[in-house]
């Protein structure tokens, strides 16, 4: 009798049991199709992927050239920026440029060349102070201007007998090139035969510099005037011993690149 009691209540256990089974197995299917379907749209989105293209070694390599001319010995690509080693006049250089914006994040000197010294175009005070030393006529005007892919500077002269003399002057040298007396109607130098080109002062452009690296301007430079990419070299000196060189675009006043002393690198 009691055994016969026992088996109903058996039989309900296991029925209790069973019960329970089938959520649990159908919880457990659940999450796994559940992950499946995240792996699936994981893989077919990559997230991890950017959606800008990289540019080609060589369109880096062109826009590395536009700014700093030369030739590229070779480029590697590396996480998303190309390391690339440029060969110009001046020296050799290791320069890395993002491989999506071709932005030029910095540049090394790796070896310079003492024979090929760039030539520093000369400032307006400069100029103007050799031109009162050849001349005790009024000077006028002058300018920088562009003729004939070259800058030359024009110094407008009012002379002792009233005409106007026009004078080219070399903008490294200060020498006079060329002269010209100007008709009473003749129309602004610095139009038409030449392009006038509106370059940052030096002042300016220390201000520029200092903006980007705080500190004291221990030398600036023009450069780069004959490419047709004018630039800014100007050496800073930090308090903590440090010397930055910062390139600033000679006519827009852009920061280029900032580079270090090669001792505290």
């Amino acid at each position: 009798m009691e055994e016969h009691e026992r088996r109903p209540e058996m039989k309900r256990e296991e029925q209790r049991r069973k019960g329970w089974a089938k959520p649990r197995r159908s919880f457990w299917w659940g999450a796994g199709l559940l992950a499946l379907l995240v792996v699936i749209a994981v893989m077919w989105w990559k997230p991890w992927q950017s959606d800008r293209a990289m540019l080609t070694a060589d369109a880096a390599a062109q826009a590395v050239l536009d700014q700093y001319p030369g030739e590229i010995l070779n480029s590697t690509l590396k996480d998303g920026t190309y390391i690339m080693q440029l060969r110009s006049e001046t020296g050799l250089y290791d320069v890395q440029v993002d491989a999506v914006t071709a932005t030029v994040n910095s540049i090394k000197r790796l070896e310079s060349n003492p024979q090929a010294e760039e030539k520093t175009l000369w400032s307006r005070e400069q100029i103007k102070t050799e031109l009162l030393k050849q001349t005790d006529a009024e000077l006028v005007s002058l300018e920088l201007v562009e003729q004939q892919g070259s800058p030359v500077y024009l110094a407008v002269f009012k002379m002792q007998n009233n005409t106007r003399e026009q004078w080219t002057i070399d903008p490294y040298t200060g020498v006079k090139q060329s002269s010209k007396t100007l008709e009473s109607s003749s129309p602004d130098p610095t139009t038409g035969e030449g392009t006038k080109i509106s370059f940052l002062s030096e002042k300016e452009a220390e201000q520029k510099a200092l903006t980007k690296v705080p500190g004291e301007v221990d030398d600036i430079e023009l450069r780069g005037t004959n490419s047709g990419n004018p630039y800014y070299l100007v050496e800073i000196d930090l308090d903590d011993g440090r010397e930055a060189i910062v390139q600033v675009n000679a006519i827009s006043g852009a920061i280029r690149s900032v580079t270090w002393d090669e001792d505290e690198d």
